[in-house]
């Protein structure tokens, strides 16, 4: 029993040891790969920091070129509000022509079904008006059939001399 009871806490003993040794790969791969993150943002910050700091340098006591960039920036603005507004305008348009399309082909697709069931209800009173006709034609030459068998066994009779009289004779 003892012997059972160390052997099962020497396999839990591997298992966590294995999956610690997996956690801490894990562990060390992200680290690295924030670490790979962290140098790129700072080498980022290093070059925004010496762009910043050569625009600070080129307009110290330029008053008048950032009163310009201010002037040209609110006109960039002001244009960009102007594009907005007709891109909005132009997309209310366009969901509108949409919308109009959308109707219109939703109206002509019911109608095309109503045709639809008014050409199959058509079609099937064809069929059915078609069948009878054939069967009544059938049935008419099934008669014609019968009446000129009937008529040719008449007609032979007819031609053929009766055998009694003959005998009579």
């Amino acid at each position: 029993m003892k012997e059972l009871i160390k052997t099962i806490m020497i396999i839990l003993l591997v298992v966590v040891s294995g999956y610690l040794v997996y956690q801490m790969n894990t562990m060390e791969q992200t680290l690295a790969t924030l670490d790979v993150k962290d140098s790129v943002r700072i080498v980022t910050i290093e070059q925004f920091d010496h762009g910043l700091n050569d625009l600070e340098l080129q307009f110290i006591g330029r008053g008048k070129h950032i009163q310009q960039f201010q002037v040209d920036l609110q006109q960039m603005n002001n244009r960009l509000d102007e594009s907005e507004r007709n891109f909005e305008a132009k997309l209310d348009s366009t969901n509108l022509a949409i919308n109009e399309l959308r109707s219109m082909t939703e109206s002509q697709l019911a109608n095309l079904k109503t045709d639809q069931e008014s050409l199959g209800d058509r079609i099937t009173k064809l069929q059915r008006n078609t069948n009878q006709s054939v069967m009544d034609l059938q049935t008419a030459l099934t008669k014609i059939n019968r009446d000129f068998s009937d008529l040719e066994k008449r007609v032979k009779i007819l031609e053929t001399p009766p055998v009694e009289a003959t005998k009579k004779k």
